[in-house]
């Protein structure tokens, strides 16, 4: 602080006549943009943000020093420049490149900032008016709604420092600092959505630049029967008395919304205004799911499958899709959720498709024709039978084994007058007799076992129930193919429980059966075991308990873990590219009104699910339109990808503006497109970039955050575009500057220029 001034005020004078004092003795010049402080103590600085107010309300005091700031070519405050600027190489300083073309460092997760940002910057009345210190005159500190000015001050220094054409990418830290200052879910650097924060950036910088400081109160009225030009000029005024700002008259326009009661047929009819188009994109009514079918036969891989079903449908709907598939009979099909090597959910036909995600792994299994899984019923009954190995656990004296679940888990359906725990042993024998070796001879306990078997009776064929009695139960469900030695009829299990095997059985046996939870530990509580066979409670479960030497020796992990994929894996269901005007056909399609949502009728006194529809009647000057990609209900999430084809230029909405129209003037009708916003991946990450159309250049350019790079208008359009900026041509003639005879002739509008280097986008 080189000079210094004394001047003489009363308390009743203005803050502005102390800065028109301070730029007359300091020589500064009215193109130049100044601010005051005021310091409070030793080295402490005060902003003096409100200059219309008296340096009494002020509460300044005789000798208190008042420092006046300018801003600098570049657009920053002295004040607000970090020492990373201060460090910046004498390349950057010396910089001199195209106002508007300068990217936006990413602070970390910031992208959504970034190209909101960047869209916003390439409205062109808007950015004109902040270039031109227009907004300096409306800034509202008073207003309770609003950020007082801080936003509106916040957003005007970024434009000026991007627009200064003296910076390549600048840090917006004291913007992002002041969005989550008043906007706490913008607070640290978690992911969010761009129109979220354009939404709230919008509606800050409205309230912050209302012209309106006092909000006087405001009835709203129904139609009533009265004309819709009437209705409407009233809604109109009725809102710009208590709303007026650049952002009113940038982006708001008016909806018609027609109400019908369904009891009554009482019709409301209401103008509201809005300020961005959010519109839905035609959903497919289909869903393509992948799942795994496991066949009865052992000889036979998992196969993989890919299914078209209704989006709506329910469990029954994939097993119909599978059965066409398979040739297999749906009502012979269970469909399960395995996660972690276990069952997480075996569903009932009835239930909704909605409670499966995409990430899911969903397995069909095939089971007999009665099989149930309810234990009152006379059918075959279907056990989930888990795969456990027993491993050494950590214990002082090294005695304690624990169990941990490995492989697919399986659905058997086992004859319910079967049910003993070694005809189990022989039927899941049988059933993993593709990845489960047999035991040799020289592997059995007893040499003299050959000679016993051959007395028996041979195996049947899969799905064949012998009915028995307890003494004989009859052979176990077996094929001619499997590994169990040929002829063998599954003994008598008189065994107390299932960790004790009959003596009678000469084969070493390759595992053991445990009766186990749905979470694969052991529990009795749901099992009464008795002398002849397992007494089902309630819904069994049965693990196979490994010991490490015999899986190793007898267990192939590499066959289980195989599986073929059918023909169909191969199919895509090709979505359909739509067009820009089929979603603004369907934002103004009847709807009825959802549950969580009802109306309620002034004339039949209750809240009814009426049928409501919104129509456009007067479009602003830029108009924001958001695609509805991300999806949200009940039980699921999805982001749409899409391609949604968007014309560069005369996109016409006169087909769907309601209010009578100007057939004179076409232009008010017609929008050309000035930037767009991007999203890039899934729900669960993503990143945002902006397509934009330099306002002085009429050149499109890429901007991914801190990287600038120029494009064609032939790049723009992606599955990724989620937020559009169109300009209606109206205004962009009012905008384009008039050459003189002597000038050059001007580019076309958002156009590319001539032999401009571009970028090859993918």
């Amino acid at each position: 602080m080189g000079t210094r001034y004394t001047a003489e005020f009363s308390q009743t004078d203005s803050i502005d006549l102390v800065s028109c004092i301070a730029r007359e003795q300091f020589l500064v010049s009215p193109q130049e943009e100044t601010r005051l402080w005021v310091e409070k103590a030793q080295g402490s600085f005060e902003r003096l943000c409100n200059t219309r107010v008296t340096l009494f309300d002020a509460a300044l005091k005789s000798g208190q020093l008042i420092i006046m700031e300018t801003r600098s070519k570049d657009g920053t405050w002295p004040s607000a420049q970090t020492h990373a600027v201060n460090r910046a190489s004498k390349e950057d300083e010396d910089f001199q490149g195209q106002p508007g073309i300068c990217g936006l460092t990413n602070l970390g997760n910031t992208c959504f900032m970034n190209s909101a940002l960047q869209c916003l910057s390439n409205v062109p009345q808007l950015t004109e008016y902040f270039l031109k210190n227009r907004y300096l005159e409306e800034l509202n500190f008073c207003n309770p709604l609003g950020m007082k000015g801080e936003i509106a001050e916040a957003y005007a220094d970024l434009v000026k420092q991007a627009w200064s054409g003296r910076h390549r990418s600048i840090v917006p830290q004291v913007f992002k600092t002041k969005v989550g200052h008043f906007a706490s879910q913008f607070l640290g650097y978690q992911q969010h959505d761009s129109q979220e924060l354009l939404s709230f950036l919008l509606d800050g910088l409205h309230e912050d630049l209302n012209r309106v400081k006092k909000k006087e109160y405001v009835e709203l009225c129904d139609a009533a029967g009265r004309p819709d030009q009437e209705v409407a000029q009233e809604a109109w005024q009725n809102h710009k008395r208590r709303n007026d700002s650049v952002i009113v008259d940038t982006f708001h326009g008016l909806f018609k919304s027609t109400l019908v009661c369904p009891d009554c047929g009482n019709v409301s009819v209401t103008f509201d205004p809005f300020c961005y188009l959010s519109v839905p994109l035609p959903v497919s009514h289909k869903r393509v799911m992948e799942v795994f079918f496991v066949s009865m036969d052992p000889r036979r891989k998992p196969e993989q499958h890919r299914l078209v079903v209704p989006k709506k449908g329910k469990i029954s709907d994939l097993c119909v899709a599978l059965a066409k598939h398979t040739g297999v009979s749906p009502e012979r099909m269970m469909v399960a959720d395995v996660f972690s090597h276990r069952f997480y959910k075996i569903y009932q036909l009835e239930e909704s498709l909605s409670s499966i995600l995409d990430r899911d792994d969903i397995f069909i299994y095939e089971v007999s024709g009665r099989s149930a899984i309810c234990e009152n019923s006379r059918e075959d009954v279907v056990l989930p039978i888990y795969l456990r190995e027993r491993t050494p656990a950590r214990d002082y004296n090294n005695s304690y084994y624990g169990l941990m679940l490995f492989g697919h888990p399986l659905l058997v359906s086992v004859p319910r007058d079967r049910l003993s725990w070694d005809s189990l042993y022989h039927i899941l024998l049988y059933r993993l007799s593709r990845y489960v070796t047999r035991p040799s001879s020289d592997d059995e306990d007893d040499g003299d076992e050959k000679a016993d078997l051959e007395d028996k009776d041979s195996i049947p064929k899969p799905g064949h129930v012998a009915r028995g009695s307890s003494q004989d139960p009859g052979p176990e469900q077996a094929g001619p193919s499997s590994r169990v030695a040929g002829g063998s009829r599954a003994p008598v299990d008189n065994s107390p429980g299932p960790s004790h095997w009959p003596q009678r059985a000469r084969r070493k046996h390759l595992f053991t059966l445990q009766t186990v939870n749905s979470n694969g530990t052991s529990d009795r509580s749901n099992f009464n075991e008795d002398t002849h066979g397992v007494s089902l409670s309630s819904q069994p479960y049965i693990a196979i308990d490994w010991e490490p030497e015999m899986k190793k020796r007898y267990y192939d992990e590499v066959e289980a873990e195989g599986y073929v994929k059918h023909d169909c894996v191969g199919y895509v269901l090709k979505k359909a590219p739509v067009r820009l005007q089929e979603c603004i056909e369907l934002f103004t399609t009847m709807e009825t009104l959802e549950k969580e949502n009802p109306w309620y009728c002034p004339s039949c006194k209750q809240h009814q699910l009426a049928t409501k529809k919104l129509d456009l009647w007067k479009l602003p000057e830029t108009l924001i339109i958001h695609l509805k990609r991300f999806s949200y209900t009940k039980f699921s999430r999805e982001k749409l990808d899409t391609l949604v084809e968007f014309p560069i230029r005369d996109l016409d909405f006169s087909e769907f503006v309601i209010k009578p129209q100007n057939e004179s003037a076409p232009e008010l009708y017609k929008y050309d497109l000035i930037a767009v916003s991007n999203h890039y991946g899934g729900l669960r990450d993503g990143h945002y970039t902006t397509f934009a159309c330099n306002k002085d250049s009429g050149q499109w350019h890429y901007f991914d955050d801190n990287s600038v790079s120029p494009v064609t208008e032939n790049q723009i359009e992606s599955k990724a575009a989620y937020v559009l900026f169109y300009q209606r041509q109206d205004v962009a003639r009012r905008l384009q500057p008039q050459p003189s005879l002597s000038d050059p002739p001007a580019p076309p509008a958002c156009g590319p220029p001539p032999n401009s280097e571009v970028m090859d986008l993918n």
